[in-house]
Formats: structure tokens, sequence, C-alpha cells
């Protein structure tokens, strides 16, 4: 297959979303994931007319949290998400990644009850415009902005809210059960991370080129692919490691990497 591949703007040194967008240019890529701040401060117009110019696609829109474990809270998530969902829509993104938000004193299975009552409004106007709210796993060090940490629970917690979900894979990898998560997934999934890690590392953010690390790439990325899905592989690679390299090199050895494991 020709994977496609995007760039998460979060792997990229700050800067103006013009910025970066020449350098998804100059990596010869098609796509490009930017997040909610960059494109607020640009300019949704100005923004969608510089992708039609230079012929990039949205693999999706970083929305960060949404929140819920309060009446107050829950409302906040909702005019936040609603206006994103409205920016979405004027940049023609096709998905929203976020995370759920923190889940404060409450039990898992009441967050997540409370989550799925919580963003339902917003779930249905997304289905109107066929624009996808995407949840994804993260660290357990994220425990303040999400309740989905293990694959298999973002399937679950995607399924009772009526959403789809991105696959982490520097997030979830280790899951005991994650051939059968990510069977589960890939029907529900708007885009894929791809990043690596180097055993030993301690420190977030602490992700790698993919091949530089441990994660098995070279397994779950074709696994992912054979259970149906055919999207975006963004690679959202953040942290000393590809500070140190440059952004740009690093990138560029991430995509010919991920080519070459969904080309064989």
């Amino acid at each position: 297959m020709h994977p496609m591949i995007s760039v998460n703007t979060l792997s990229l040194a700050p800067a103006p979303f013009d910025v970066h967008v020449d350098q998804v240019v100059r990596l010869g890529l098609t796509a490009i994931s930017p997040t909610l701040e960059e494109v607020t401060e640009f300019g949704s117009t100005r923004a969608r007319r510089l992708l039609d110019d230079v012929g990039l696609s949205i693999a999706t829109f970083t929305h960060r949290a949404f929140a819920y474990a309060t009446p107050d809270l829950a409302k906040a998530g909702r005019e936040r998400l609603l206006a994103t969902l409205r920016l979405a829509q004027e940049i023609q993104a096709d998905s929203i990644t976020m995370t759920t938000g923190g889940r404060e004193h409450l039990n898992w299975p009441d967050a997540a009850q409370m989550f799925a009552q919580a963003i339902a409004p917003c779930a249905e106007s997304a289905r109107e415009v066929g624009i996808s709210l995407a949840i994804e796993p993260t660290s357990h060090l994220y425990a303040d902005v999400s309740i989905a940490h293990r694959l298999a629970d973002t399937v679950s917690l995607a399924r009772q809210a009526g959403i789809h979900l991105g696959i982490d894979l520097f997030a979830c990898w280790m899951d005991a059960d994650i051939d059968a998560a990510l069977r589960a997934a890939a029907p529900l999934c708007a885009v894929v991370q791809v990043s690596d890690y180097v055993m030993g590392d301690r420190a977030l953010p602490c992700r790698a080129v993919p091949g530089d690390g441990g994660i098995p790439l070279g397994r779950l990325l074709p696994q992912i692919v054979a259970a149906g899905f055919n999207g975006w592989f963004d690679m959202e690679i953040i942290g000393p490691r590809i500070a140190a390299e440059g952004h740009e090199a690093a990138l560029a050895r991430a995509a010919n990497t991920i080519r070459m494991i969904l080309s064989d």
C-alpha cells in the first residue's frame, strides 16, 4: 500500500501555522494535523486558503481535553468543543482528536457514563456535519486530562459515547491485549499516531523516531491495516530526541520508516 502520512504540528517547534505548513510541504507530505490554538491565532479562512494553495489535507484537528466531571465543567466542555467543531468545518478537517478530561472524584464506570452523557450533544452535531470526534489513549501520567489509557478501555468508552477514537501507539503498545484491542479499534479509528519509545527513557515527553526504539511497529502497523484501517498515519514525535536531531530531519526519517513498514 501507499501509506497516507501526516505530521502533527506538536512534533514541530512552536511557530505560526504558515511556518508549520511550509515545513510539512518541504517534507514532501500531503497532510498536517494542526492544533486548535494555532489555527485560531492564524485565522480559519487564511488557514484553509493556505492549505488549498499548497495542496495539504488535514489529517486531524487537535482539540486537547474535553471536561465532564461536574455540570459546570460539562457545560463549558460542550461549548468549547462545539466551537472547535465549527472551526473544523471551516478548515475542512475530517476529525477532531482529544482527550476525555479528568474524572476528579469519580470512579471509572461513573466517569465513563458522565463523559458519554456530557459529550452526546457534540457527538450528534459532529455526525450531522460528517466530522469524527476521536478520543485517544494516553499515559497514566496524564490522568488529570483523561480516563482512557489502555486501548481496550478507549474502545469501550468510544462505543459508549457513540464517537470515534485515535490509536496513539506510544500510549498503548504495551497493553496485554493490544492485538485484540487493535482489531476492535480499527472500525472506529479516525487516525493512527505513530512514534517510538527507547527502553530506559523515564521522563515525558520521550518519544523517538520510528525504528529507533522498542515498539514493534513492524508488527503493529500492518496489523492495523489488516483490521481495516485505511486512514492517516500521523507522526506525533515530541521530546528532546527529536529536538536534538532537528525536527524536519527526524520527521523525514520517521516518514521513510513508516513507508517501508507499510509498503512490504
